[in-house]
């Protein structure tokens, strides 16, 4: 199916009117990024005795969670929210099934704190360094089309380009190409050599 003729906005708006058609065309268009960040997570936490199912069970709720409360009046991408809302319903889910009090594993105790999943707290002068990067790369990114913003995005989130050409229905090569545009800027813009 073909998800780009289809608004997230419109879809939303349809599903808080209780429309069910519109609900599954928003649902299976996300199933493929729930999966995927489930996935990550089962792949450090699957020594718990727990099955990928329960991690992608957690992602739906959390996509529930988006449908539930975004606020299109803030100016951000339905897309970005609900993968955030995703991700941190996924943590919690991780953190408490990693929990002496709770922990099942099968194999070994792995602790929360050993995962990549939360870097430990950095430096004040790091997280200022890192914010003023961010701010600047995305302020770079914003300045190409929405297309390429949602390809940049679902790249900087580890998903293939296979997967990013079936999302968004476009050739793989035109997505190969529209990373390298704004690699080459931000290269441009952060004085970066080859």
């Amino acid at each position: 199916m073909n998800y780009k003729n289809y608004n997230d906005y419109e879809l939303i708006y349809h599903v808080r009117e209780q429309n069910d058609d519109s609900y599954g065309i928003i649902f299976q268009k996300y199933i493929p990024i729930i999966k995927r960040i489930a996935l990550d997570a089962y792949m450090k936490f699957s020594s718990y005795g727990y099955d990928l199912d329960d991690f992608i069970q957690e992602g739906y709720l959390g996509f529930q969670q988006a449908l539930s409360s975004f606020d299109e009046t803030k100016n951000s991408l339905f897309y970005t929210y609900a993968s955030m809302c995703i991700q941190r319903k996924i943590i919690s889910f991780c953190k408490k099934i990693s929990s002496v009090e709770k922990n099942i594993s099968n194999h070994y105790y792995v602790s929360y704190e050993d995962t990549p999943i939360i870097d430990p707290s950095p430096g004040m002068e790091e997280v200022l360094v890192n914010q003023e990067f961010y701010r600047g790369l995305w302020e770079i990114v914003y300045t190409f089309p929405l297309e390429y913003t949602c390809v940049f995005e679902l790249r900087m989130n580890q998903f293939p380009y296979q997967e990013i050409s079936q999302l968004l229905d476009i050739p793989v090569r035109k997505a190969e190409f529209m990373i390298y545009r704004i690699y080459r800027k931000i290269r441009r813009e952060f004085c970066w050599k080859d």
